[in-house]
């Protein structure tokens, strides 16, 4: 009788492991879909995008933190000085070592995107992995978002994890 149970429930067992969900944070091209990068990520990690400011020339770097929701949300802005399109966030700037850092109150978001410039050395990193773009087509746009796969989608998704 026990032989008979198991050999009901380990189908079961594999199919709940096999379609349990999973968080990636997958960056991908805007106009073809490639995917560049996927990374299984959980809700408190976090990634870090660095770029040097096209008119200051000076490096600003951003922090990201995973939701509990499977969100984006940013936490921190690291750069020099307030260049053109940086946020002049009056009170709501630290100065520490040499570096302003601003932490905006801004809500999560499902995804964000940019622009590929080869004059401003963007590159992202998440895990002690980093993705470079800088040798990317100029005006690339790129997606970097938080989904959701089954693992044994994971496993049949071009060999990436």
């Amino acid at each position: 009788m026990l032989k008979k149970t198991w050999k009901c429930l380990l189908p079961i067992f594999f199919l709940a492991v096999f379609f349990y969900p999973v968080l990636i944070l997958e960056v991908r091209t805007g106009r073809s879909d490639q995917i560049l990068f996927c990374k299984r990520i959980s809700p408190g990690d976090r990634f870090e995008f660095h770029y040097i400011h096209s008119v200051d020339r000076t490096p600003v770097s951003g922090q990201f933190l995973i939701t509990s929701k499977g969100m984006v949300k940013p936490i921190e802005t690291q750069f020099l000085s307030y260049g053109p399109g940086l946020p002049s966030m009056e009170g709501k700037v630290i100065v520490e070592k040499g570096l302003m850092k601003a932490r905006p109150e801004v809500e999560e978001m499902k995804q964000f995107s940019f622009f590929v410039s080869p004059f401003t050395n963007q590159y992202l990193e998440c895990k002690g992995q980093r993705l470079d773009f800088s040798k990317m087509r100029e005006g690339e746009v790129i997606i970097v978002e938080v989904k959701q796969y089954p693992i044994g989608g994971l496993i049949f998704k071009d060999g990436r994890k």
